[in-house]
């Protein structure tokens, strides 16, 4: 079983992964982590060297790699949906869970944070906003499942997962 974990920076993906793919046993593929891994290099310096269009192809080819296994956890980058070719492949898979987050959690959450290249500017709130005014329709449209982090504790969060899983 595949499950996928969308939603925008800061709503926790990375951090349900964790406790998801150990309360079920599988590994945790965190695709932004993968992509550093990989190129050796942080996202910042991949934005910075190749721009967004770069890091959103390695993002595609990264996430059409996730077919070829069988049992994971998937954290998604924020931006995972801007691609159509993303969207396509999460739009097959039977377990894609939306963390929506709202604006004002998300910059909690990301406020002193350096590695995020969208945010590095003078207004970081109002990006966020923009990038959630633009992604949220996207978001629900490849999920089957919705949660708020805003109402729900990570652990609640699992927990809601793993009944929706039917484990």
């Amino acid at each position: 079983m595949k499950i996928f974990l969308v939603g925008p920076m800061g709503s926790g993906k990375s951090k349900i992964g964790k406790l998801l793919s150990s309360q079920l046993n599988l590994n945790l593929i965190d695709i932004d982590q993968e992509i550093e891994a990989k190129f050796e290099k942080t996202i910042v310096d991949i934005f910075a060297s190749e721009g967004e269009q770069g890091f959103r192809k390695k993002e595609i080819d990264f996430l059409t790699e996730m077919n070829e296994i069988e049992d994971a956890v998937v954290s998604t980058g924020g931006g995972i949906i801007e691609a159509s070719a993303n969207r396509d492949i999460l739009n097959k898979e039977e377990y894609v869970v939306f963390l929506n987050a709202s604006v004002e959690s998300q910059f909690q959450a990301t406020k002193d944070k350096t590695k995020r290249p969208l945010l590095n500017n003078e207004n970081p709130r109002q990006v966020l906003e923009s990038l959630y005014e633009h992604r949220l329709e996207l978001y629900k449209s490849v999920s089957n499942l919705e949660l708020s982090p805003d109402l729900l504790s990570n652990e609640d969060i699992v927990k809601e997962i793993i009944n929706f899983l039917n484990v």
